[in-house]
């Protein structure tokens, strides 16, 4: 089999699309992972997932919410304290119980990043398929 130079210059602009198409794949389902594996109580880190194309081959994800970390990684026991009142009130056993602060026993982190990610990461090799078969490679 022999290649020359027209065959290469036919075949480079393809395969770069092939990446480019694997790459928008690979950054869709990542996205679209984190915002199935976040944890949903109200919804709000769900729904604020956003992927930014940053280059031809780079892409961001990222959030606002202050708590998308903490609920990741988990979290040590840690101190509340009021913000407005001077006590927190808490509803127990039909009655109130006031306090100037409490020890929350810390979060235990559910690491849906990394299962996001472990979970894009299977589908590459099905993406790089789906990207040269489009361009009948």
């Amino acid at each position: 089999m022999e290649i020359n130079r027209d065959d290469l210059d036919k075949l480079i602009p393809k395969v770069k699309r092939a990446l480019q198409k694997t790459h928008d794949l690979t950054a869709q389902e990542l996205w679209g992972n984190l915002m199935e594996f976040s944890p949903q109580d109200h919804g709000r880190l769900a729904g604020s997932w956003v992927l930014q194309r940053k280059g031809k081959m780079e892409s961001t994800i990222g959030t606002k919410v202050k708590y998308a970390l903490v609920q990741n990684d988990g979290s040590d026991p840690y101190m509340i304290y009021p913000r407005q009142a001077k006590s927190l009130r808490f509803s127990v056993a039909g009655g109130f119980i006031f306090a100037k602060a409490v020890l929350h026993p810390g979060i235990q982190g559910t690491h849906y990043i990394e299962g996001s990610i472990a979970a894009a990461e299977s589908r590459i090799p099905q993406f790089v398929q789906m990207a040269l078969d489009q361009e009948g490679l």
